[in-house]
């Protein structure tokens, strides 16, 4: 040492010391999680790619060729979600102080298509399998700037309703869900569940999206494609899966907003954990004055806004038994009503509901799972003629729908062997309602329903045949009976009633599916299905008239069922470590008799229509799905269809054939954007329709409809946040309807609002 200060020996080994002494304390302190994928046979899963999702954004690694996995960005609680095509989906929960050094994950068999619910899900829009399925989280749905969820799925390429309108003001009756061209029609030609249970309307097939207050979801997942093996004859176009979120931990969200057209909303979910014991609620109520759906230069005296209130909320007891094991008891409640344009035009709809259920599940015996629902409803709707000049309307029909039903589903799965993951199931289900109607335009009461039962029987086998190779096969039969058809009809002022009975009738359908699918280490995935689905009637297409604007539809008690046949085949690929995902497919199905309104007069200012089974449609195209992390902050997602839906064939008249079909656009595209940090989250969505016809003789198009919704919130503290929120940013004022007289969406719709999030 000299002067005091050390020598250059000794500096050099001083600072030597200090920078390793900073380097194993930056190593210790250092966030990160890592652990080893394996399957269930033992072997190292390759190339399966880990997520985790915290509130400083998201942070994506993949597995190494010996299945060991690396998020050394990881901070803070979180959720942790590991996937590879043809395994189920695991999810852990990260908390502060757990050891997150040394996870051992398992992934187990699975086909993309399970009835049974697993509990992990994955949270990415558009998951890295080679076939047509689509995710959006609770985190989305906020983000979407929509005030209900009907217009959140419209990002799901194929996703449509009857009409293009959102459920905030189209009467429910338009609002049937259709996936991938299969058809749209007030009936629905897919299933919509909520938590293993229909939510579609027994009696017409249409889906009342405002039963499920929105805090209350943490999941929506859309399966395009026939399901008719697993789901029955729902699902014949695809499945929509509504999942509500379980008090494992207490929490409690809620939203309170404002926005133009008078409108008021309040969204509210919580739930608490005690003991064995969970009690969990949701609730939500809106209403809006609406807009006036007829363009001005159209309009008369009679028109006015169409509209909607809504209130609807459940509660839900669960005790857990076991290490596997849970049941609840679920009661809720729904009720609307709807303003649809003219003074006398008004719908209002009642429905309580009583949901029980079990799960359990053992090593040795497997998961059995149960469902018990039933419920009685009430809908009531007003019809009117309306003068040419639309200055006078005439009350001509009021009509009143009770109906009720109970249903049950039960499920079983097992893995066997280490390969080959097993379930089979059994559905029955029991609806019974109908029509009563005052006729004015008739001069007489008219009453007309009967009753449907139907039982299905289904299994299924994932197996896991060699590395990287899963082939599934299963089959459902199902029996469904028509009976106790019946139409009574009595003159006003008059005693006299003819009645006529409609002939019992019953079908069976076997619809088997059988698919493979093959993944490679490189994030490359391939996959092929063939399958056979079908639909029954509903009792609205079989015994209800209806009328929209000056259009009256015709029920028709000799409809049969519709059978589809169907293929794909699909890719994806997974590149950069996950952060980018680009998927496509090809599909077609070849639809015989499907029920479509086929008119029988038009003479310019009235039309008359009748449910009928076509002869045969097809629909066949292809859909391209991409979707980028950009950063741990921002993700983009964009997806193109392309559908042909046309007409085959129809011997009674050959004119519509080679039409396309009506409220089926062949070119759809839709696209997001999503920033998320500690404070600030945004959100941009927009979606592209092409032409479609609102008729089967292609006489009334519709043209093209373009959306841009958005939204953004900034955290304020104590778990609120400040939010402000657009839909149809463009105000694009494209045709919903032509009835004839055409009408037009939404305007710009705008509202801000608190954003509550306590867990």
């Amino acid at each position: 040492m000299k002067n005091g200060f050390p020598s250059a020996p000794g500096l050099a080994t001083s600072m030597l010391l200090v920078c390793l002494f900073a380097f194993i304390l930056s190593a210790q302190e250092r966030p990160g999680i890592r652990g080893v994928v394996s399957d269930t046979t033992g072997n190292v899963v390759a190339g399966a790619s880990i997520e985790f999702r915290s509130a400083a954004g998201v942070v994506l690694a993949r597995t190494s060729e010996d299945g060991r996995f690396s998020v050394d960005g990881a901070n803070g609680p979180g959720t942790l979600l590991i996937t590879f095509p043809g395994f189920t989906t695991v999810t852990r929960e990260i908390r502060p102080h757990m050891a997150t050094d040394n996870l051992q994950i398992v992934l187990a068999p699975s086909p993309n298509l399970q009835r049974i619910e697993v509990k992990g899900t994955s949270e990415a829009r558009i998951p890295s399998i080679p076939s047509s399925e689509f995710s959006i989280s609770s985190e989305v749905i906020a983000q979407s700037g929509t005030l209900v969820i009907d217009d959140v799925l419209r990002q799901v390429p194929g996703f449509s309703t009857f009409r293009r309108s959102s459920s905030l003001f189209a009467n429910p009756t338009s609002q049937g869900v259709s996936l991938r061209g299969v058809g749209a029609s007030a009936t629905s030609r897919s299933i919509v569940l909520l938590d293993g249970i229909p939510l579609n309307d027994p009696f017409g097939g249409w889906v009342y999206w405002a039963r499920v207050p929105r805090e209350a979801i943490q999941t929506m997942e859309v399966s395009n494609g026939s399901a008719s093996d697993l789901y029955g004859g729902g699902a014949l176009g695809g499945v929509v899966n509504l999942k509500t979120r379980t008090p494992e931990l207490a929490y409690g969200d809620a939203e309170l907003s404002y926005g133009s057209m008078n409108t008021p909303d309040v969204s509210f979910a919580a739930g608490v954990p005690f003991g064995k014991w969970s009690l969990s609620g949701a609730g939500q109520a809106y209403q809006t004055d609406g807009y006036i759906a007829v363009p001005e230069n159209q309009r008369g005296s009679v028109d006015t806004a169409i509209g909607s209130g809504v209130l609807a909320g459940f509660l839900e007891l669960r005790r857990a038994w076991g290490e596997r094991g849970s049941m609840f008891v679920r009661g809720s409640g729904f009720g609307d009503s709807g303003k649809n344009g003219t003074p006398l035009q008004r719908n209002d709809t009642t429905i309580p509901e009583l949901d029980l259920g079990t799960d359990w599940g053992s090593s040795s015996a497997g998961d059995f799972s149960a469902r018990l629902y039933g419920s009685p409803e009430l809908y009531h709707q007003t019809f009117s003629a309306i003068a040419p000049d639309r200055n006078s309307e005439t009350l001509t029909n009021v009509q009143t729908n009770p109906s009720q039903q109970i249903g049950f589903v039960g499920t079983w799965a097992r893995l066997f062997a280490e390969k080959h993951r097993v379930s089979a199931g059994f559905e029955a289900m029991d609806v019974r309602g109908h029509s009563a109607e005052t006729n004015y335009a008739a001069s007489a009461n008219v009453d007309a329903g009967g009753r449907q039962h139907s039982f299905g029987f289904f299994g299924q086998d994932a197996w896991l045949i060699g590395h990287g190779w899963l082939l599934t096969f299963g089959a459902r039969v199902d029996t469904w009976n028509n009976n106790t058809g019946y139409q009574s009809r009595t003159a006003f002022g008059s005693n006299l009633t003819t009645t006529a009975e409609f002939p019992d009738r019953s079908e069976t359908a076997f619809s088997p599916r059988v698919s493979v699918l093959k993944s490679f280490r490189s994030g490359l995935a391939l996959s092929a299905s063939v399958y056979r689905s079908f639909r029954a009637p509903t009792l609205n297409e079989l015994y209800r008239n209806f009328t929209v604007g000056n259009t009256r539809t015709l029920a028709n008690p000799a409809l049969t069922g519709e059978h589809l046949t169907g293929g794909e085949a699909g890719l994806s690929q997974s590149l950069w470590r996950n952060r980018l995902t680009l998927r496509g497919d090809f599909f077609w199905s070849d639809i015989a008799d499907p029920v479509a309104n086929v008119t029988l007069t038009n003479n310019g200012t009235t039309i008359l229509r009748q449910k009928q089974n076509l002869g045969e449609s097809q629909a066949r195209g292809f859909e391209l799905a991409g979707q980028l992390q950009v950063n741990a902050h921002i993700q983009v997602s964009a997806a193109y269809l392309f559908v042909n839906s046309i007409v085959l064939h129809f011997a009674a008249n050959p004119a519509l054939i080679g039409n396309f079909l009506p409220q089926v656009p062949q070119n759809q595209f839709s696209f997001q954007a999503n920033y998320v940090a500690k404070k600030w989250t945004a959100g941009l969505q927009g979606r592209f329709l092409g032409n479609q016809f609102d008729d089967d003789l292609n006489t009334l198009p519709l043209g093209r409809a373009f959306s841009l919704d958005a939204q953004v919130s900034r955290e304020l503290g104590w778990h609120t946040s400040l939010f402000f929120a657009a839909q149809n940013l463009t105000n694009d004022r494209f045709n919903t309807a032509a009835t004839p007289v055409y009408t037009v969406g939404p305007p710009l719709f705008v509202r801000g609002g608190l954003r509550i999030v306590w867990k």
